[in-house]
């Protein structure tokens, strides 16, 4: 059963302006792109970086590459793909790919507050990082911006080393969906990390679920497809009596807005 109200009352009461925002978009009420745009402001810094939380917050913020991975999916959500923001998020992104192609944190967000969850192996996060900017793009209609292509040629040069892609639960959904979207195709590898993931489904917690369903979602994968189906089941047995779904390391909040909306964009929920 699926404590649809509680869920929302959880949201109005506990929920930031984004957040409100987003319940709404979520159970089909209106909003106005002027209103979403306002709010998102909040967010992004003027070199085109998010931030994960505003100003009201948390005072100590700095642009980052996880950060704006991170944003693209309310850009996604709320169907901006060619405004003002999205056109400085991709300067963004432009301006820090390295030379072959890849993506890495920035030396200035490692300096200011460093991302405690980057392996010390840099080579891993960098091939999550490198994968995780094509497919935000490719949600957002971007197939042929100038940032994807080398960093498609740079993650051919890795993705067939299994260690490397499977060294961490999202590298597999994330190269994932960039095969389920690139014309290069390579449907061994494909396969590999669709099996991999569904293996996985059963010890994801909430949070993490959410983003690999996420992604998913912005991949086309339809509901019918066994890994969206398996994952959706687990979504709705990790519910708690309360209506939330529980993230004690970064905002209850947010897993349970985002739940909650997947839920209705796989109709699962009648608006």
């Amino acid at each position: 059963m699926i404590h649809q109200n509680k869920t929302i009352s959880f949201i109005c009461q506990r929920g930031n302006q984004l957040d409100l925002l987003r319940l709404r978009r979520a159970v089909g009420k209106s909003f106005r792109t002027t209103e979403v745009e306002k709010i998102l402001a909040h967010y992004q810094f003027p070199d085109g970086s998010w931030d994960y939380k505003g100003p009201d917050e948390e005072k100590n913020r700095i642009g980052s590459l996880g950060g704006t991975i991170h944003c693209l999916r309310w850009l996604r959500e709320f169907g901006l793909t060619q405004n003002d923001q999205v056109i400085r998020t991709l300067e963004f992104l432009s301006s820090i790919q390295s030379s072959d192609g890849s993506f890495y944190e920035t030396d200035v967000k490692l300096s200011h507050s460093p991302q405690k969850w980057l392996q010390k192996n840099t080579l891993i996060d960098r091939f999550y990082f490198t994968a995780a900017v094509p497919i935000r793009l490719f949600f957002l209609g971007y197939k042929n911006h100038p940032t994807i292509l080398p960093a498609l040629e740079w993650l051919k040069l890795h993705w067939n080393d299994w260690n490397l892609v499977a060294a961490t639960w999202y590298g597999p959904w994330a190269l994932l969906c960039i095969l389920k979207l690139s014309s290069q195709l390579n449907y061994s590898l494909y396969q590999r990390c669709y099996e991999y993931s569904l293996g996985w489904l059963s010890r994801l917690d909430s949070q993490p679920l959410t983003w690999l369903l996420d992604s998913l979602h912005g991949a086309g994968f339809s509901y019918e497809e066994i890994l969206v189906k398996k994952g959706i089941t687990q979504l709705l047995s990790l519910q708690n009596d309360d209506g939330t779904w529980s993230d004690p390391h970064y905002s209850t909040v947010e897993t349970t807005l985002t739940a909650l909306r997947l839920l209705y964009d796989y109709e699962k929920l009648e608006i």
